[in-house]
């Protein structure tokens, strides 16, 4: 063989790996231009979610993406035939039309169209995430203040934040870096004693640590609820209306306390404590309703519309603030909370029931239903204990039931027959019955047989469905159009306990402190009841003492429009417990809210005095309900009386002494309960005198409107015969005229 046959084999070899081997280098040369070309034009960490801070949502407001939202919605009609096909054109073309009324229309269109969009129901998903694209923030804000509004409707929190809620982050670190944010804008004590306390050895940490160790002594959920107190502390002292002027919230906005709350609700979802810590927060924040983008971008409307479906109070109520605030309608500002209506009503309230509270009490454990009990009749002994396990309907479940519904009839007839016939010359006793009673009004309520029974069956449901605020429960069901607003504040019984030196207040500046909120809040522009028990009387006296002598014609319309109080063992003239000696008052060392409450007190006299001179003056109706049992106080059950008889009467207006303890005498056990019942007297008397006004004007303003144009009807008469008079007169200075013309008369 030669050495040419040799080689050959070689040099084919060679002739394919050049080939290869420069393919591949030419190929990777192409590659790498192409990446380096890619990373000028695209961020290659796009998606990093740790340093993510702006949120992917592309919200579009053009009307060519409408132009093509269309379009494409007509394609798809086109694939379908029949009636399915109509009925989802229809569907789909109105929703995109109430859309645009909710945008454009004016504010009845726009009402009717949020109820419309409400109300629809069985949506796919893909419809209800077209819509929720192409919502804006304020119709998606009313639209969650609307019952029945699919969640599906509302943008969950953006990917970045549903990442990090996946992580193992400890988010109590990232509020503590908020509170130290805060305090360098607004120092505060206890925030400074709060970062001691529980976030040792801050500053002595090395830098390089990127996440500190957590403090073994308390879990992380805790510790995030406990700096969400904080929060909400430091921004109850510090808030201002004016956005510009509120340098806390700007800076916690800043640094990104709405992202960090919307993750805290997705860690820990439907977990009632850290739920009600965030919503504390965000009822502060949405008193600058224009941080609702920033609300709506991170996914909140829809957490506050689903917890404002809760059947707990604690959660419904300030999230009805927070989206009541964020639509602009009405200002809540800290301390007050909406309990009734928690939806948006086609028609405005005619009437407001304020609940006021008294020493260590608050909106959501004062007015609660009377707690039941089965081994005694309710409001004889220990009424103020909770007994969890207690159903008294269990053994109501047992009745026998007729399968045929016409048997049953029949027989529930025969027995409702019976029942009429024995309640009929029976007297019916009802819970609560007063052991005394003055000034008591000569009318007296009779009721025949068919209301006995209705009382009864009423009485019997009202202790099945226990209500933790039966304001709210209760008074919509007998008396339509109401608002009802929660007034919390903050109180103390011993110097002893842990509080800011910043939250101690005396009654005149507490009632001082409460007047521009609810005017804030549109109080003073309709009637006013108000529900006050034991030091909150004492307050809502003052308030209006100071609102009558005001010289702001807004704080007057408090006192004007204010048509009853109701006083639940409000100590008028002080309480003894108040009064001790100096070995007991040096050993428990009693609070000042304790101390300004001393029997015969004379701020608390001169209180009495000039609010009865108002009350005269103003005509409003005052109703006052003693306690006469002692209330069990701590674990041992010391009895103690803390307001007599004596001084929770007012002097003035009907008077009640009731067999009940200080806790339960604002708690009614059911609606036929004197507690409930006087109320909802003063209630339908104050809008019953609103309606007769209402009628009464319109009555003198078609009498005006008469006299109007019966005036101008006369005028127009009187100004046609003076124009025909007039031109009857210029016709004959016409005629004479020309008469003078044409006769020798005219050249003399």
């Amino acid at each position: 063989m030669s050495l040419q046959d040799r080689i050959k084999p070689f040099l084919k070899i060679l002739k394919y790996s050049t080939f290869v081997g420069g393919s591949i280098l030419l190929l990777g040369y192409h590659l790498k231009q192409t990446h380096l070309r890619i990373n000028k034009i695209v961020n290659p960490r796009v998606l990093d979610a740790d340093k993510k801070i702006s949120p992917e949502y592309i919200y579009i407001d053009d009307p060519s993406y409408d132009a093509a939202m269309k379009a494409e919605n007509e394609k798809e009609n086109k694939n379908s035939v029949g009636l399915s096909r109509i009925w989802k054109s229809l569907k789909y073309s109105l929703a995109w039309k109430l859309l645009w009324l909710c945008r454009h229309g004016s504010k009845e269109q726009r009402n009717l169209a949020i109820e419309q969009l409400a109300s629809f129901r069985n949506n796919k998903s893909w419809d209800c995430l077209k819509l929720a694209q192409a919502l804006d923030k304020d119709t998606a804000v009313l639209l969650a203040r609307t019952r029945g509004a699919d969640l599906r409707y509302f943008l969950p929190p953006p990917i970045h934040i549903r990442r990090s809620a996946l992580t193992s982050e400890l988010l109590s670190f990232r509020l503590k870096d908020l509170l130290l944010a805060m305090q360098t804008v607004k120092p505060h004590g206890c925030i400074t004693y709060f970062l001691s306390k529980y976030f040792l050895n801050i500053q002595e940490q090395p830098m390089e640590v990127d996440i500190p160790n957590k403090p073994d002594s308390i879990s992380e959920k805790n510790l995030c609820i406990l700096c969400l107190d904080a929060i909400h502390h430091h921004l109850s002292l510090f808030y201002s209306t004016n956005y510009e002027e509120d340098v806390s919230i700007q800076t916690l906005v800043q640094l990104g306390v709405l992202p960090c709350l919307a993750e805290l609700l997705l860690r820990y979802h439907n977990d009632v404590d850290m739920d009600i810590a965030v919503l504390k927060v965000l009822t502060i924040l949405s008193i600058h309703n224009n941080l609702s983008m920033d609300f709506y971008q991170n996914g909140l409307i829809r957490d506050l519309s689903r917890l404002l479906r809760s059947n707990d109070v604690r959660l419904a109520s300030p999230s009805a603030v927070t989206l009541a605030n964020l639509s602009g309608e009405y200002l809540y500002r800290p301390g007050l909370y909406l309990l009734y209506p928690l939806y948006r009503t086609p028609e405005p309230p005619t009437c407001d029931t304020l609940l006021v509270h008294g020493l260590r009490g608050g909106v959501f454990v004062t007015w609660r239903q009377r707690d039941r009990t089965c081994f005694k009749p309710i409001g004889l002994l220990e009424v103020s204990i909770t007994e969890p396990e207690c159903d008294p309907c269990k053994e109501n479940e047992t009745e026998a039931k007729y399968y045929d519904p016409e048997l049953q009839q029949v027989l529930d007839d025969i027995m409702e027959l019976e029942e009429e016939a024995l309640l009929s010359n029976v007297e019916v006793v009802l819970h609560d019955l007063p052991i005394d009673a003055k000034r008591e009004p000569l009318n007296k309520f009779t009721f025949t047989a068919d209301k006995k029974i209705n009382a009864l069956i009423q009485e019997e449901e009202d202790r099945c469905n226990y209500t933790f605020c039966w304001p709210k429960d209760w008074l919509p069901k007998d008396c339509k159009n109401l608002r009802i607003l929660g007034i919390n504040y903050w109180t103390s019984l011993s110097e002893w306990l842990e509080h800011c030196p910043l939250q101690n207040a005396d009654i005149s500046t507490r009632a001082s402190e409460l007047i521009p909120i609810l005017v804030d809040a549109d109080v003073g522009r309709r009637n006013v009841v108000w529900l006050t028990h034991s030091m909150g009387g004492l307050i809502v006296k003052q308030l209006l003492i100071q609102a009558s002598e005001s010289g702001n014609l807004l704080y007057k319309q408090l006192c004007d429009y204010t048509k009853a109080i109701v006083f639940y063992s409000t100590p008028h003239r002080g309480s003894a417990l108040a009064t001790m000696p100096r070995a007991a008052a040096a050993i428990l060392w009693p609070s000042q809210d304790v101390q300004q409450l001393q029997e015969n007190s004379p701020s608390l006299l001169k209180i009495h005095q000039e609010f009865i001179k108002y009350a005269e003056r103003y005509g409003w109706e005052t109703i006052s309900f003693a306690e006469t049992l002692p209330t069990p106080v701590t674990a041992f059950k010391v009895p103690i009386h803390f307001v007599e008889p004596f001084s929770a009467d007012l002097g003035r207006g009907i008077f009640y002494q009731l067999p009940l303890d200080h806790l339960s005498i604002c708690k009614p056990a059911t609606r036929q309960s004197i507690l409930y019942t006087t109320v909802l007297d003063v209630l339908r008397r104050a809008i019953a005198a609103d309606l007769e006004l209402q009628n009464t004007n319109n009555y003198i303003q078609r009498f005006i409107h008469f006299l109007f144009w019966t005036a101008r009807s006369k005028l127009k008469t009187i100004i046609e015969i003076l124009d025909e008079t007039q031109s009857f007169d210029n016709a004959h200075d016409f005629e004479k005229a020309l008469l003078y013309s044409f006769t020798d008369d005219f050249f003399e």
